[in-house]
C-alpha cells in the first residue's frame, strides 16, 4: 500500500487509458457477456446425456452377468456434483443416489448418517469421529441400498468399494496417480466381477485426445490396477509434475501443430524416464535377488485379501501375545475372546473380534478399542529385563546378504522409546540400536 501511495499521490490521478486500450477492454467485456449469455442459453448437456446412456448400457450388462448394478461417478467439483444429482434425479436412475465429498453437509447425507448412527449407537462401529462415521455411513448405504455414488476427489482415498464394478471418470484428471486411486477403490484382489472404467473425453479437442493416449498407452492405466500400471507409475517421479507439464501445454499452445509437437516431446521424455528407471530397477533385482528382496516382493493372494496395514499387523501380533491363553485366533485378522483381561478397567465384551473392513457380524477391533487400549497399556507398562537372543543363521533356508557378515559375532541390541512433545500433540517412536562386542555399530536395516 505504501508503494501504491508513492506511485499515485492523492493529487496525481492515473493516466487515462488510450483509445486503443479502451477499445480492447470494451471488446473483451462484450465477449465475456456473449459467453455468459451463450452458457445460460443451453437447455441440454451432451456430456450429461452421454452419461445417462453409458449408465443404461452398463447396468444392463451388469444385470446379465449377475454383477451388482452399482456405479461410482467421479467429478472434479462440487458444482458438477450438484448438476449430476439434478440430472440423475430426473432420469430412470433416480433411486439410490448418494453424494460423497469433503464435507457431506447436504440433507441427503445427513439423513443417511442419522439412520446409520441410530442403528449402530452403543456399538463399536461408532468411533466418535463424525467425519469417519459419516464416511462409513455413506459407504454402508451405497453397499446395502444405493445404486450410484457421485464423488469428488474425497472419494478416491481410504474407502473400499469392492462391491462396485463400474467406475465413471466424468471429469478425467491429468494426474495418473489420481486415476489409479479412483479405480483402486473398486479394483481389488478378490473381486467377483471385472471392473469397467468409463472415461469421458472431448474427441474434438486435440490436447484432450493426446492426454488420454498418454494415460492409456504410456501409463497403461486401464490395463489393470495390479498390472503393468503399478510398475510404470513407480518409475515416474511425480504425478503432480506430470499434471503441471500438461497444464503448461494447455496454456502455451494454441494451434494443433503446436499441441502435437509439445505432446510428442513430453511423450519422448516420459519414455526415456520410464524405460531408464525400470531397467535400473530390474538390474538391481537381478544383482541382489536374495531372501531379503524376495520377502519384500512376495505378494500372496490371501494377504492381499486381508489387506492389513502395518499398524494392524503390529496390533494383531501384540494381541496374540497378550491373549495367548484367553482367545482363539482364527487368522491374521480375527480372533474369538473367551476371557477378558482382569485389569482392563472397563467391561470388555466376549465373542468374535475382527479388524475393520472385514465381513461378518463382529466387534470391530482397532487401536482405540477398549480391549486394544488395555492390552497396549499392559504391554507398555511391563518391566523388560535384559535377555539373550540367539540367531541361528544356519537353519535359515535362504540367503540374507545384509546379515552374512555378522555370522559368529555377538553384541548388544537395545530398543528405546523416543517421545517428542509439541504444543498440541505428541509423537512416539521406537528406535533400535545395536553394536557388536568390538564396538562396531550395526546398520539400522540389519
Amino acid at each position: 500500500m505504501d508503494e501504491t501511495a508513492e506511485e499515485w499521490p492523492d493529487d496525481t490521478p492515473p493516466e487515462p487509458l488510450s483509445e486503443t486500450d479502451r477499445g480492447a477492454l470494451e471488446r473483451e467485456i462484450a465477449d465475456l457477456d456473449a459467453f455468459a449469455r451463450l452458457a445460460a442459453s443451453f437447455d441440454h448437456n451432451a456430456k450429461g446425456k452421454a452419461l445417462l446412456k453409458a449408465l443404461g448400457v452398463a447396468f444392463a450388462k451388469a444385470k446379465t452377468l449377475g454383477a451388482p448394478e452399482k456405479a461410482i461417478i467421479f467429478t472434479e467439483s462440487r458444482r458438477t456434483q450438484s448438476y449430476l444429482l439434478r440430472l440423475l434425479a430426473d432420469s430412470p436412475h433416480q433411486e439410490g443416489i448418494v453424494l460423497f465429498n469433503g464435507s457431506n453437509t447436504d440433507e441427503r447425507s445427513r439423513h443417511i448418517y442419522a439412520q446409520w448412527f441410530e442403528r449402530h449407537q452403543g456399538t463399536d462401529r461408532v468411533t466418535g469421529s463424525r467425519t469417519a462415521d459419516m464416511r462409513s455411513a455413506l459407504v454402508d448405504y451405497f453397499r446395502d441400498q444405493g445404486r450410484i455414488m457421485i464423488a469428488t476427489e474425497a472419494g478416491a482415498e481410504g474407502i473400499n468399494l469392492q462391491f462396485c464394478s463400474l467406475v465413471v471418470n466424468y471429469d478425467l484428471p491429468w494426474n495418473p496417480q489420481r486415476i489409479e486411486q479412483r479405480i483402486g477403490r473398486c479394483h481389488r484382489y478378490g473381486q467377483r466381477h471385472d471392473v469397467v472404467v468409463v472415461n469421458f473425453l472431448n474427441r474434438k479437442n486435440a490436447a484432450d485426445q493426446r492426454v488420454y493416449e498418454l494415460l492409456a498407452e504410456k501409463f497403461q492405466l486401464f490395463e489393470g490396477v495390479f498390472g503393468a500400471s503399478d510398475e510404470v507409475l513407480g518409475a515416474i517421479e511425480s504425478g503432480v509434475d506430470f499434471e503441471k507439464r500438461i497444464a503448461a501445454i494447455y496454456q502455451r499452445c494454441r494451434r494443433p501443430e503446436e499441441i502435437q509437437n509439445a505432446f510428442d516431446q513430453l511423450q519422448l521424455e516420459l519414455s526415456f524416464e520410464i524405460d531408464t528407471s525400470m531397467a535400473r530397477t530390474r538390474a538391481q533385482l537381478l544383482e541382489n535377488f536374495d531372501d531379503e528382496v524376495r520377502e519384500k516382493l512376495r505378494v500372496r493372494e490371501e494377504t492381499a485379501k486381508a489387506s492389513l496395514t502395518r499398524y494392524e499387523r503390529l496390533l494383531m501380533q501384540l494381541t496374540r501375545h497378550e491373549l495367548s491363553n484367553a482367545a482363539e485366533f482364527l487368522g491374521d485378522a480375527s480372533f474369538r475372546l473367551h476371557r477378558a483381561p482382569p485389569d482392563a478397567g472397563t467391561a470388555i465384551p466376549l465373542g468374535l473380534y475382527e479388524l475393520p473392513r472385514r465381513s461378518g457380524e463382529a466387534h470391530l477391533y482397532r487401536l482405540n478399542h477398549p480391549l486394544a487400549e488395555a492390552l497396549l497399556a499392559k504391554a507398555k507398562g511391563r518391566d523388560l529385563p535384559p535377555a539373550e537372543i540367539r540367531f541361528d543363521y544356519g537353519r535359515h533356508p535362504g540367503k540374507i546378504s545384509l546379515i552374512e557378515p555378522l555370522i559368529g559375532r555377538s553384541g548388544w541390541l537395545m530398543l528405546s522409546l523416543l517421545r517428542v512433545e509439541s504444543l498440541d500433540q505428541g509423537e512416539d517412536h521406537l528406535i533400535f540400536a545395536a553394536v557388536t562386542d568390538d564396538g562396531e555399530p550395526l546398520d539400522p536395516d540389519a
